[in-house]
C-alpha cells in the first residue's frame, strides 16, 4: 500500500511527531500503523459480551439516569443547551478538553459552549498517512450534515457529520468521533471540533453519533445497555466514510464526555486496531458487571491492539476518580507504562512513563472543575490530535 510522508518534528505525549501543511505519496513502505487494517474479527469479539450485560443494572445503571444527563445536552447546529438535574451521580455526562494554558475553568456547565474560537496556528502533523479508498473521489456532500442514518440490526441509527469546506478529495483527513453524555444530543462541535477543523485547513472530518434509550435505561446513551449497537454504528460509519471521503485510516480519534467518555474508553479497548488515540472526559471504563474493560473484574481479555490515551477529569469530580484511575491502570498495564508520571503538554496533564512508543497514557486532572467540560482545553486538545 502506498504510504505518505511529511517533515519536521515535535514531541507531544512522548512521541516524535511530524508537522506539515500537506503530504506527498512515497513509494517506500513506512512503519506499521497503530490503527492497522480493519480487523473485524478481533473488533467484534467483545461487542455482544457481558459489557452490554444488564447484570449490574440494579446497582448503577437506571438509578443514575436521572442525574447523568444533567450536565449533558447539546443541539445539532453547534449551539448547546443544558438538561435539568444535579450532575452529581456517579454516571453523569458532559464534555472534555485539554489546555496548554495553566488557567482552568471553574464552571460546572456541561455541554454549553458559546466561546469564540481562534486558529490554533498549528499545521497538520502526519509522519505517515494511510489514505482510504475514497481519496480522489469527487462529489461527496460537505458542511454540517445533520440526521445521517445507518441501519443497525434493521433499526435506523442517526449521527451528525461535519465535512470541512472547501473539502480536498486528495488530502487524507483525520476522523474524530465525538460522543455526548446521557440525555445529550449529537453535536459535532461540542468540543469545538468543527471550528478547529475549519481554522486548520480542514484537518478533520467529525462524526457525532446520537445516543439511544433502552429498556434498562430510558435516557439517550451509548454504554452499557446500547454497547453492541454503538460499536456497530462506529464500524459502519467509519467504513462508509472511508469509502466516500478521503480519510486517513491511521488517524481515527475518539472523544466524549461522561457516558461518551465511557464510550471512548470502550472503543479504545474493543477497537484498538482502528483507533489511534482516545480523549475521554469525565469517563471510566466499567461495564455494570464483569467483562469488556471493567477494571474491577479481572483481566481485560477482550481488549485488542492499543491506543494513546489522554483522560481529562475534574479535580472536583471525586465520585469518578477511583474508577478512572483503575481504568487508566488497565491501559497502562497493557501498554507497558509504569505508575510514575511526568508533566506533558497540555498543562496540567501528566504522562505515565515507560509506555510503548505510540501508546502513551496521560491523565489530566483539572483544578476547580467538577463533572463538566474543560472549555479552556478544547483548542489545545485539538492540537494534540493534530500532532499525531
Amino acid at each position: 500500500m502506498m504510504r505518505w510522508r511529511c517533515v519536521d518534528s515535535l514531541t507531544v505525549l512522548g512521541l516524535a511527531l511530524s508537522f506539515t501543511s500537506g503530504c506527498e505519496p512515497s513509494p517506500e513502505p513506512g512503519e506499521s500503523e497503530a490503527t492497522g487494517a480493519v480487523t473485524s474479527g478481533a473488533a467484534t469479539s467483545g461487542a455482544s459480551t457481558s459489557g452490554a450485560s444488564t447484570s449490574g443494572a440494579s446497582t448503577e445503571g437506571p438509578t443514575s439516569a436521572a442525574t447523568e444527563g444533567s450536565t449533558d445536552a447539546s443541539s445539532t447546529d453547534g449551539s448547546t443547551s443544558s438538561s435539568p438535574g444535579s450532575g452529581t451521580d456517579a454516571l453523569t455526562d458532559a464534555e472534555t478538553g485539554t489546555s496548554t494554558s495553566t488557567s482552568t475553568s471553574t464552571s460546572s456547565d456541561s455541554d454549553s459552549d458559546s466561546d469564540s474560537d481562534s486558529d490554533t496556528g498549528t499545521d497538520t502533523g502526519q509522519e505517515e498517512v494511510e489514505p482510504s479508498a475514497g481519496c480522489g473521489l469527487r462529489g461527496a456532500p460537505t458542511g454540517l450534515l445533520k440526521g445521517q442514518k445507518i441501519s443497525v440490526d434493521g433499526v435506523d441509527r442517526s449521527y451528525n457529520l461535519f465535512v470541512p469546506k472547501p473539502y480536498d478529495a486528495e488530502q487524507p483527513h483525520a476522523v474524530i468521533f465525538s460522543y455526548h453524555g446521557v440525555g445529550g444530543t449529537a453535536n459535532t462541535d461540542q468540543f469545538r471540533l468543527d471550528k478547529n477543523s475549519a481554522a486548520n485547513g480542514g484537518f478533520s472530518i467529525n462524526v457525532a453519533p446520537q445516543g439511544w434509550p433502552s429498556e434498562e435505561w430510558p435516557e439517550n446513551h451509548f454504554v452499557p445497555f446500547n454497547l453492541e449497537a454503538s460499536l456497530k454504528v462506529f464500524d459502519q460509519v467509519l467504513e462508509k466514510l472511508e469509502a466516500e471521503y478521503c480519510v486517513d485510516r491511521a488517524r481515527v480519534f475518539v472523544i466524549g464526555h461522561s457516558n461518551g467518555g465511557q464510550m471512548a474508553f470502550h472503543l479504545g479497548c474493543l477497537r484498538g486496531e482502528r483507533v489511534r488515540a482516545i480523549f475521554p472526559s469525565g469517563g471510566r471504563c466499567f461495564s455494570y458487571g464483569p467483562g469488556v474493560c471493567d477494571p474491577w473484574n479481572g483481566p481485560q481479555t477482550q481488549c485488542s491492539g492499543g491506543v494513546a490515551v489522554m483522560s481529562v477529569m475534574g479535580q472536583d469530580d471525586v465520585t469518578r476518580h477511583a474508577d478512572e484511575e483503575a481504568t487508566l491502570a488497565g491501559f497502562r498495564g497493557r501498554q507497558g507504562c509504569s505508575a510514575s508520571a511526568a508533566p506533558v503538554t497540555p498543562t496540567p496533564c501528566q504522562e505515565f512513563q515507560g509506555c510503548t512508543s505510540g501508546l502513551e497514557v496521560a491523565s489530566c486532572r483539572i483544578p476547580g472543575l467538577a463533572h463538566a467540560l474543560w472549555k479552556d482545553g478544547h483548542d489545545p486538545l485539538y492540537k494534540v490530535m493534530m500532532s499525531f
